[in-house]
């Protein structure tokens, strides 16, 4: 498992950011750099991800077998943390908010991949988990097929835009087709999932929603879904930003990031102005 972190100890609680498929704990690296001194951030590498990612618990099931092990370092801290997601991060987050609402102070998702629910929804809903289905279809047939970039290239041009995969230098194709089996198992692992938006009413901690307005639709879907289930949560929908705005638009995401976890540090109630003078 990896962690980074910033070497500047402060009072706050630490957050723990949790990255998307295909990605690493490095999408973290300039929110580490951005909250340095004010938050300790520690970004984990997801099982099948980065150098040393952590090791996923298969006597769990659904999102819980990334989640258990990330319970297990959150209780080595000694206490409750921010969480920060996205995607099947943000899923992951989700999770854990749910196992151990204990361990989270609050709770900040982008575009969380949390699609197993959309099947008990509208016609709208279960179109939508239609199409993300044959997504996760056509990165499974590539695999089985020995041809992993075809795979990967459907999965990375429907999160981006038509044509990224082809604008990648060569390196970096072969990168992401080498991560092909773990967007698989995180696919199997969220299709497997079984809370419903019910289920949320018992994440109580502060949250924060957050979807860009150019993101795929089943992408806004989910996203407006979750946060009208959590009891205390507001959404942030954010124009010209796709669903990999964390990664590639940082600037925009880190200020809410800052924003939300700053204010359930020091809530508005807990803040004092000034005495006023007479001139």
């Amino acid at each position: 498992m990896t962690i980074s972190f910033s070497s500047t100890e402060t009072l706050n609680a630490p957050i723990v950011a949790l990255h998307s498929s295909a990605s690493s704990a490095a999408q973290w690296k300039q929110l580490t750099a951005d909250l340095e001194g004010r938050f300790t951030v520690h970004a984990i590498d997801l099982p099948g991800y980065g150098r040393e990612p952590l090791a996923g618990d298969l006597a769990q099931k659904g999102a819980a077998i990334s989640a258990a092990p990330i319970i297990r370092e959150i209780e080595d801290m000694g206490r409750a943390v921010h969480l920060v997601g996205h995607s099947n991060g943000g899923g992951i987050a989700i999770k854990i908010a749910l196992m151990r609402p204990d361990l989270v102070k609050s709770l900040t998702v982008y575009e969380p991949a949390t699609f197993h629910f959309l099947k008990d929804g509208n016609d709208v809903s279960k179109k939508l988990l239609r199409q993300i289905q044959l997504i996760s279809g056509f990165v499974t047939a590539a695999a089985a097929d020995g041809d992993a970039a075809a795979g990967m290239r459907h999965f990375l041009d429907f999160w981006n835009h038509d044509g990224f995969w082809n604008a990648l230098p060569i390196p970096a194709q072969q990168r992401f087709a080498d991560q092909i089996g773990a967007v698989m198992t995180d696919f199997a692992n969220g299709f497997a999932e079984t809370w419903t938006l019910k289920d949320l009413s018992k994440v109580e901690v502060p949250s924060l929603v957050m979807t860009g307005l150019e993101s795929p639709e089943i992408a806004q879907h989910t996203s407006v879904a979750v946060a009208k289930a959590l009891p205390n949560a507001r959404i942030a929908l954010l124009p010209e930003l796709g669903h990999m705005a964390p990664v590639f638009q940082p600037e925009w995401i880190n200020t809410r990031i800052l924003e939300h976890v700053a204010g359930v540090e020091r809530p508005a109630a807990n803040i004092s102005w000034p005495a006023q003078q007479a001139a």
